[in-house]
């Protein structure tokens, strides 16, 4: 039976908060889910946790700020910029749809691309907190600053258009022809946030993270190495990206991870928010000490 749009988002919602908790059962477990533990780590990562939040709300307000302040000369740039991805390899994509013309293959797509990818924008920061795993929300946290950063600037000064907008690409916009998923997106997309890709860049970042992080995260690792690929495929078959978006979100989640993973940099960041923090919660130096803080020789190197 079908549901009223309002109806679907408040699913999407109790789906997504349902989804956090079992995914937290399964990866640390109820026992080891400690609240007092927990509530620590997110009051020494209040700053990061922050950030994290407010980098994807940045993009949207941005968003609406160009939508009423376009002219002439940015649909313009938007044009020519979009033409060369499109030149790129851009009709390959046709290619792709026509070998996955499967409906339920488009539906599964779809929740790769919507839920999944939220699922996992979420989850991932909310694991860490839990585990108290200061050292790699840290680099987390400072892989996504770089990601947000450079996705930003290219997403001002670089528009290119959603694949299955472009005229004459022969593209069919499968997500956005969809009545449900295809009208929450749109909601906070404007259609012209294309290269990098975004999907595929965090994905990457979040699957080297904890690829990293140990083995107590071995298998979740693997489970984001397949989310990755399936985000990679949504992306190109459902008509949102380009050949030449998935290759820079790639490159820039990878580069984006190494750049996080320098000391210096650990070292420069972590300064600086711990003394923010510190003016923001009280906190002493001393817990600085005891959770590898890069002060310390514990940290990642």
């Amino acid at each position: 039976m079908a549901v009223s749009y309002p109806v679907f988002f408040i699913l999407y919602i109790i789906s997504m908060v349902w989804a956090i908790f079992a995914g937290l059962l399964i990866t640390v477990g109820w026992k080891d889910m400690w609240i007092r533990r927990s509530l620590a780590s997110a009051k020494y990562n209040i700053l990061y946790l922050a950030i994290l939040t407010s980098f994807p709300l940045i993009i949207y307000v941005q968003d609406i700020i160009q939508g009423r302040f376009t002219d002439p000369s940015d649909t313009a740039r938007k044009i020519t910029y979009t033409n060369w991805i499109f030149s790129l390899a851009g009709g390959e994509i046709r290619v792709l749809q026509d070998r996955l013309n499967y409906g339920i293959v488009t539906d599964i797509l779809i929740i790769v691309y919507a839920w999944l990818f939220t699922f996992l924008l979420y989850f991932a920061p909310t694991l860490l907190v839990v585990r108290d795993d200061r050292a790699s929300i840290r680099r987390y946290a400072i892989s996504m600053m770089f990601n947000y950063v450079v996705l930003i600037f290219f997403y001002l000064l670089f528009p290119v258009s959603v694949s299955g907008a472009h005229a004459g690409a022969g593209i069919t916009p499968l997500l956005y022809v969809n009545n449900y998923w295809g009208r929450m997106v749109t909601s906070v997309d404007p259609l012209d946030n294309g290269f990098p890709s975004g999907h595929v860049s965090i994905a990457v970042t979040t699957f080297l993270v904890f690829a990293y992080a140990g083995p107590q995260y071995r298998k979740f690792a693997y489970f984001l190495a397949g989310a990755t690929v399936a985000i990679t495929f949504a992306v190109l078959d459902l008509g949102i990206h380009w050949p030449a978006d998935v290759f820079a979100g790639f490159i820039l989640g990878v580069v984006a991870t190494v750049l996080a993973g320098g000391r210096r940099i650990q070292m420069a960041v972590d300064r600086w928010v711990r003394r923010i923090t510190r003016r923001i919660v009280g906190e002493d130096d001393s817990a600085d000490q005891s959770k590898g803080s890069p002060t310390t020789g514990s940290g990642p190197r």
